[in-house]
């Protein structure tokens, strides 16, 4: 990974990438506060807390499926915010597959992430995990 950003926002969006791909559970959930939303994608209800942010972990990470994130470009905004083009790959079952998506992320004073907002189009040539379908 290359150097971490000073932007509060921006090094949790490169620490999110970099924990998620190195597939290290703890870390990953240490960058989310415990009263965390998250809206993945935008428009099914918000899923609240610690327990969305297992939720997401768990349901990407399922039997045959594993997603890696790439941030192709992060923009802060303010002093706690920041706009994310990502791509995600995917392995669903030996298929693999991508995925864009336009992401928000807002942290607190700690720099730990209170919001993740995700844009994307709902893919018709491969099924997501209900988790994460509207």
């Amino acid at each position: 990974m290359s150097e971490l950003s000073p932007h509060p926002a921006v090094r949790a969006v490169q620490l999110h990438a970099a924990n998620w791909n190195a597939r290290d559970r703890a870390a990953w959930l240490a960058l989310f506060d415990d009263d965390v939303t998250f809206e993945d994608p935008v428009g099914k209800a918000p899923k609240l807390g610690r327990t969305a942010a297992e939720s997401s972990w768990d349901n990407s990470f399922t039997e045959g499926r594993v997603w890696t994130l790439h941030p192709q470009r992060i923009i802060p905004g303010g002093a706690s915010e920041a706009a994310v083009h990502m791509r995600n790959c995917g392995n669903l079952h030996g298929d693999q597959v991508e995925l864009e998506s336009i992401e928000l992320y807002r942290v607190n004073e700690l720099g730990l992430i209170v919001s993740v907002r995700a844009f994307f189009e709902q893919p018709t040539q491969f099924a997501l995990n209900p988790y994460f379908t509207p």
